[in-house]
């Protein structure tokens, strides 16, 4: 048994497990002609290779039980689709809860809409012919009945992060009901975000993890190299610029461990002089990214310099930063509570405890596609003095004098937002 294989597992299925999104569930990869995938009685804590097996059509059917109905389910719907190599059936409470309604969860977030498809429909029956179809057609992720959902993904990677996205998009549902409910996107822009994102915007952060994640073994499908880019110089320079540019690259490591962003989602920029700022590229895993490919980006004209293209946000960042005084850094992060105001699409009016660092309300930008001229509009359009904002189906903008200051505003909008959810 491959040793990457095993260890790519062992290290996916502790961080699902320990997330709570994996219970009573199974992990998979491609692996040959087959896939491995985790046994009934595996302690998700600590794979090891014994709690691995290999399956394929040649021995599918010698194996019993629910084990063998995942087994049949999972080899399904990974080779159903040569870009899939990985997948699992995950059962988090809210997804549990969410299996029960039987119905079709709607795009109500970008993100769900980037990873999990333009839709989760829920299937008929716990068996894969119920399951690949419902799968298909600009999907990666399906609803079983009371089961859970079963998740595929170009790695084991993309796998957590879109677990962590339906979880979260399960629990807006599910909190956001006794609020008045969220409000689904347009069906296009759902499909245009999904497929941006599957040929464009995550293709950095997946190459970056699949050469860790060579799992695929023997006649496994590969995909092409990227053709060699030319080289670009890195933008920064000076002694403030590489003080700044490791600022950034902690924050984003922070932002993650405390669950503000998922994946390669969420940006950050701060302020240089009066005419250039500092900003995130896009697509990277901010583990992985490093300070010297943080991008410099003309507030004016949005052009940059680095050797990574800077966020396609940084419309909505130099909007924010240039001509303010006040503000030194601005933050867009995409939060578990934050976001379920976003799919919401209204206001907050701020809990009292919350207010001195608030203020009384934080606005709802209109929805737009990320990236584009007419969100940066919409958000100018409400933010007023707020020190943040909400973009609808999207995530949360806030500004700060500087980076920390940027940071204690998220931390104090998440925790007013789960105050105003569960309180």
């Amino acid at each position: 048994m491959n040793e990457v294989s095993v260890a790519n597992i062992n290290k996916y299925a502790k961080m699902l497990f320990d997330k709570k999104y994996l219970q009573s569930g199974y992990v998979a990869l491609r692996e040959g002609d087959g896939i491995l995938i985790t046994t009934s009685d595996a302690d998700y804590s600590n794979i090891q290779e014994k709690d691995i097996v290999f399956v394929n059509d040649k021995n599918i059917e010698s194996f019993e039980g629910n084990f063998q109905a995942a087994a049949v389910i999972l080899f399904c719907v990974i080779r159903q689709d040569k870009k899939v190599n990985a997948a699992a059936i995950v059962d988090s409470d809210s997804i549990l809860q969410f299996s029960s309604k039987r119905r079709t969860l709607r795009p109500i977030l970008d993100d769900m809409a980037q990873v999990c498809g333009v839709t989760v429909k829920c299937a008929s029956k716990n068996v894969a012919a119920e399951i690949v179809p419902c799968i298909a057609g600009q999907r990666n992720s399906v609803f079983m009945p009371d089961a859970g959902a079963v998740v595929t993904g170009r790695t084991l990677d993309e796998v957590y992060t879109a677990t962590l996205v339906l979880d979260k998009a399960t629990n807006a549902e599910i909190l956001a009901e006794p609020k008045g409910g969220t409000q689904g996107m347009k069906g296009i822009n759902a499909f245009l975000e999904h497929v941006v994102y599957k040929l464009k915007y995550s293709k950095k952060n997946q190459d970056q993890h699949r050469e860790a994640e060579q799992a695929q073994g023997d006649g496994a499908e590969q995909e092409k190299p990227e053709e060699k880019k030319e080289e670009r110089q890195s933008a920064i320079v000076t002694d403030e610029e590489k003080a700044i540019a490791q600022s950034i690259k902690d924050a984003g490591v922070r932002m993650l461990d405390e669950k503000l962003v998922q994946g390669t989602w969420g940006n950050i920029a701060v302020k240089l002089d009066d005419k250039f700022m500092l900003a995130t590229p896009s697509g990277l895993d901010y583990e992985m990214l490093k300070p010297e490919q943080i991008a410099k980006v003309d507030m004016e004209t949005l052009e940059w310099t680095g050797t990574d293209k800077a966020t396609s946000e940084k419309g909505i960042h130099a909007a924010l930063l240039k001509g303010n005084p006040d503000v030194g850094a601005t933050v867009h992060t995409h939060p578990f509570y934050g976001c379920i105001l976003a799919a919401m699409g209204n206001a907050l009016p701020v809990p009292e405890q919350y207010r001195d660092i608030l203020g009384n309300e934080i606005p709802c930008a209109a929805a737009a596609l990320p990236g584009t001229k007419k969100l940066v509009k919409n958000v100018l359009a409400v933010i007023g003095d707020a020190p943040a904002c909400f973009l609808a189906h999207h995530g949360v903008i806030t500004r700060g004098k500087d980076l920390e200051n940027a940071l204690d505003i998220c931390r104090a909008l998440e925790n007013a937002c789960k105050a105003f959810l569960t309180e």
